[in-house]
């Protein structure tokens, strides 16, 4: 199974293999997915929250 390139740079697997997480970062995916789907944040305001994700 091959990355896909531009998903590759962005994100990575948390060191014990179980989460993905913002490259270079300790913010998980599953926490951006709430952030926007649960708690109705939209991505600016993700952005603006935590803007060294750009």
């Amino acid at each position: 199974m091959s990355k896909i390139p531009v998903i590759s740079e962005h994100i990575e697997i948390t060191p014990n293999g179980s989460k993905l997480r913002i490259a270079g970062h300790r913010i998980r995916v599953q926490d951006i997915v709430i952030w926007h789907e649960q708690m109705g944040l939209s991505p600016d305001e993700i952005v603006y929250h935590y803007p060294s994700i750009l």
